[in-house]
């Protein structure tokens, strides 16, 4: 049974396949990987999977955003957004937006584990704070 270094080294090369031209993960190349390693039988299939798994998700942080914004979702508002991103991270960057009434007249974007928050409420909750 290989090692699970051998395991992640290889789910990093597995990683490597199944990007597009743009650096993210390609749903149908992943797919195609899947098949493959399920058709051949690999030893210690679990394990890879797993590491593998875990390679696409860490990989999938370093260009989605997740965006909670305070008002209906609106073409203009992603534009903005994404552009913004793009120019601070230097790379294609693909959103998932959710309304979130909470937050007052502004958003909140999730990368990798940076937290930006520009809202109403998040400096309401500052100058509240700044009281007690």
């Amino acid at each position: 049974m290989p090692s699970s270094s051998k395991h992640k080294i290889l789910a990093k090369s597995l990683l490597g396949l199944s990007l597009d031209e743009h650096g993210h993960i390609d749903e149908s190349k992943v797919k195609e990987i899947l098949s493959s390693l399920k058709e051949s039988k690999v030893s210690g299939l679990k394990s890879l999977l797993r590491c593998f798994f875990t390679e696409v998700r860490l990989h999938e942080y370093t260009y989605h955003a997740n965006v909670e914004i305070g008002c209906k979702e609106d073409p203009s508002i992603t534009n903005s957004i994404i552009q913004k991103i793009e120019a601070i991270v230097g790379k294609n960057i693909r959103l998932t937006i959710t309304e979130n009434p909470n937050i007052i007249s502004g958003c909140r974007i999730r990368l990798k584990d940076d937290v930006y928050e520009d809202s109403v409420s998040s400096r309401l909750h500052k100058l509240e704070k700044s009281f007690h």
